[in-house]
């Protein structure tokens, strides 16, 4: 009987440890974040940069609480090029596929802008079709 005991132990934990190690190796790397509020109307623009490999999904999770003004949040590339402008929404999730390896800067710009917003990005290692890393600049 306690030989029974010893291999139901020794599965249940070999089990969790799969699954911790799957879910630490598949787990979604953070970016970068930011979050501001305002009180009184403001313009201005917030910014996270990071490399970023051609291939990679990049997830974007987004809230905000908008009460006037206009809210942007567009990723350039290095080249300043405009390559992905997220909608307008008080909660979203969304990804994009990284087109080419380079520096890539969200950028968050507030015009006339009263309200609160946050934003978490993250390389989705799990769908992600290359292995590579990103680093956070």
């Amino acid at each position: 009987m306690k030989k029974k005991y010893i291999i139901l132990i020794s599965f249940i934990l070999v089990v969790a440890v799969g699954i911790i190690s799957f879910y630490l190796l598949t787990r979604p790397t953070v970016l970068g974040n930011m979050s501001n509020e305002y009180s009184k109307q403001v313009t201005a623009s917030s910014d996270i940069s990071f490399v970023g490999e051609a291939g990679n999904r990049i997830k974007f999770v987004f809230e905000s609480n908008v009460i006037s003004g206009n809210l942007d949040m567009t990723l350039y590339d290095s080249d300043g090029n405009a390559v992905y402008t997220l909608d307008n929404a008080k909660e979203l999730a969304t990804y994009f596929i990284l087109e080419r390896s380079t520096t890539y800067t969200l950028v968050a710009k507030c015009d006339n802008f009263v309200g609160t917003y946050k934003i978490f990005v993250y390389l989705d290692k799990a769908n992600t079709s290359t292995d590579s890393s990103l680093s956070v600049q």
